[in-house]
């Protein structure tokens, strides 16, 4: 059971999309107006998940799509029993950094396990635990490469590949097709604008 006040938000979209500085803002806001709130990604979040994380992104590590994606799945699980739940229970807003939707896309669709297959999965294994709202970054493939190329720290995902980005902003919009969960944002827009998009977000929500 969740408490009143609590709500779980995540943020989804391509590489270099401008999510995590959007958490800093976020995170900078709600300590500013004392709300209880903790940030988590994906996959990662305990020491356990972290640990995953590490196998799961390091480019030297030859896994197979199966073995990564129940690598997400336990990584999730551990994170959701550990940390998500107990700060929904106590009332806190949980900020995610990814979740399984990033697996139903990267996973899922651009590694052809199977769109519907990782939805499935998810479902019957961690009992299809999902966020209250889903903030989904949009950017175009050439900013992306632009972006990425400027990266000093990558991870096998950051690829200078068009191609793999256009499947995966493809992915997303599969997913999000008339699903109320995904509010959509602009991720060419001013940083403020956008902080200030989903701000007014999260308090029609509240």
């Amino acid at each position: 059971m969740k408490a009143k006040n609590s709500l779980f938000i995540s943020f989804e979209g391509p590489e270099a999309s401008g999510k995590s500085s959007q958490i800093k803002l976020l995170s900078s806001y709600f300590r500013k107006n004392r709300i209880p709130f903790i940030v988590t990604r994906e996959p990662g979040g305990t020491k356990i998940a972290e640990k995953l994380r590490k196998i799961i992104l390091d480019k030297k590590q030859t896994i197979s799509n199966m073995e990564e994606i129940l690598l997400f799945m336990a990584s999730r699980l551990n994170n959701i029993n550990n940390i998500i739940k107990p700060a929904l229970k106590l009332g806190k807003i949980v900020i995610s950094d990814r979740f399984a939707d990033s697996t139903f896309v990267y996973q899922g669709y651009v590694n052809n396990f199977g769109l519907k297959k990782a939805i499935s999965l998810h479902e019957s294994l961690l009992d299809n635990f999902l966020p209250n709202r889903t903030f989904l970054f949009q950017l175009s493939p050439r900013i992306i490469i632009s972006r990425l190329i400027e990266r000093k720290n990558s991870n096998k995902y950051d690829k200078i590949n068009i191609n793999f980005h256009k499947k995966i902003i493809e992915g997303y919009e599969l997913l999000s097709k008339n699903n109320k969960r995904f509010y959509k944002i602009d991720a060419t827009k001013n940083r403020n604008i956008i902080h200030n998009e989903i701000i007014n977000k999260i308090l029609e929500i509240k």
